[in-house]
């Protein structure tokens, strides 16, 4: 979550260097929002497999798996919908 978080402050700044407008603020803010809920998701989920499967279980492990794996595709696009949004605002047409 602190990774995220780091990586969403930095985000915040470079739309403030390059002067993002407001629809790029609101795709940039949802983009982050939607990474920060995936975690929180995903540790919720890792939380209840440890409390009903304290021990190792493929099945347990495959859940844990795919929620970490929905955090990485919503990071992936995050990253990719804020260098859009940065060329866009700094390269203007």
């Amino acid at each position: 979550m602190r990774i995220h978080a780091g990586c969403a402050v930095l985000a915040v700044i470079a739309g403030a260097l390059v002067r993002l407008p407001p629809l790029g603020w609101g795709v940039l803010l949802l983009a982050t929002a939607l990474v920060l809920v995936a975690e929180l998701l995903n540790t919720a989920l890792e939380a209840v497999v440890d409390l009903v499967s304290p021990e190792d279980h493929p099945l347990a492990k495959a859940a844990k798996d795919v929620a970490a794996a929905g955090v990485l595709v919503a990071a992936a696009g995050a990253v990719a919908a804020g260098m859009a949004l940065i060329v866009w605002a700094a390269f203007p047409h």
